[in-house]
């Protein structure tokens, strides 16, 4: 068994995911499956959304010659509803722990999962899941034909609000007084991390971003260090901001505190700045 890490998922992005959005992979013809139907391709899922009705069986097939894994996030399907993931795994937590060959879709392999239960169902891929995350979401119908709404998207009552995008933060840079508070909000489908940074000793990029001395560390989910919160997301996720549960922190200390989002570490990069005034 291969056991992913961060380090090795960085690697896998940097030689499939880069090599297939720049379209050096192979086209696999064949019989394709019965519809509805989701295409996996090096550069992602098409569609990237389905609307099905209840009952309905999805079926994802591998298209070309990247490895890709079909993997619902835990904590963005329904409740109560069974979980999925290409190789069987019965949590995401297993299925990031352990990646076996059952759990990989190779050239031409397919993955089939029926869905019950009315709602908005979030999976990505883990080999493709950083830099660019390659993802994908399924909507079920009521059984009256209508589409559910979404998950609430909170606005938190703080001094600030910043946003998160796909791929970015707005502001990216936000200065504030001592004693104010900010809130994060992730309105996407896509897993986001509010991770302060400590001078590099767990987060490679960020050996010149250390928060102050005398400052307090943040980081969505809670964490008292950016060791702690990237052990976290190589497998529980406890640190992604939910639609409907904004991540909130008051900052006390004057200084300048950098953060990024642990799956976007090259993409987003945030800073607040504490002013004594």
């Amino acid at each position: 068994m291969a056991k992913w890490t961060r380090r090795s998922l960085l690697r896998t992005v940097a030689v499939t995911g880069f090599t297939g959005v720049a379209g050096c992979s192979t086209f696999l013809p064949g019989v394709p499956p019965p519809k509805p139907r989701i295409d996996v391709q090096s550069n992602g899922f098409k569609p990237s959304r389905l609307v099905i009705d209840p009952g309905e069986t999805v079926t994802w097939w591998d298209i070309e010659t990247v490895k890709h894994t079909v993997t619902a996030y835990e904590s963005r399907i329904p409740d109560e509803t069974d979980y999925f993931a290409s190789g069987g795994f019965d949590s995401e937590i297993a299925a990031r722990a352990e990646q076996t060959d059952p759990g990989l879709l190779g050239p031409g392999d397919r993955f089939a999962h029926q869905f019950t239960a009315p709602g908005h169902y979030h999976y990505y891929c883990i080999p493709h899941e950083y830099f660019v995350t390659m993802a994908g979401k399924i909507v079920v119908r009521t059984p009256e034909g209508e589409i559910p709404p979404p998950p609430e998207v909170v606005q938190p009552d703080t001094d600030h609000v910043v946003q998160m995008g796909p791929l970015d933060y707005y502001p990216d840079s936000l200065a504030i007084r001592p004693g104010e508070s900010v809130g994060w909000v992730n309105g996407t489908g896509i897993a986001h991390s509010v991770t302060g940074e400590d001078g590099g000793t767990a987060i490679p990029e960020g050996d010149d971003r250390e928060l102050p001395a005398n400052g307090e560390y943040f980081a969505s989910g809670g964490f008292e260090s950016a060791a702690a919160a990237v052990e976290d997301w190589s497998t529980a996720r406890k640190g992604d901001v939910l639609p409907e549960k904004p991540f909130v922190h008051t900052f006390q200390e004057p200084g300048t505190y950098p953060y990024l989002c642990l799956l976007h570490t090259f993409n987003m990069q945030g800073t607040v700045i504490v002013r004594d005034v």
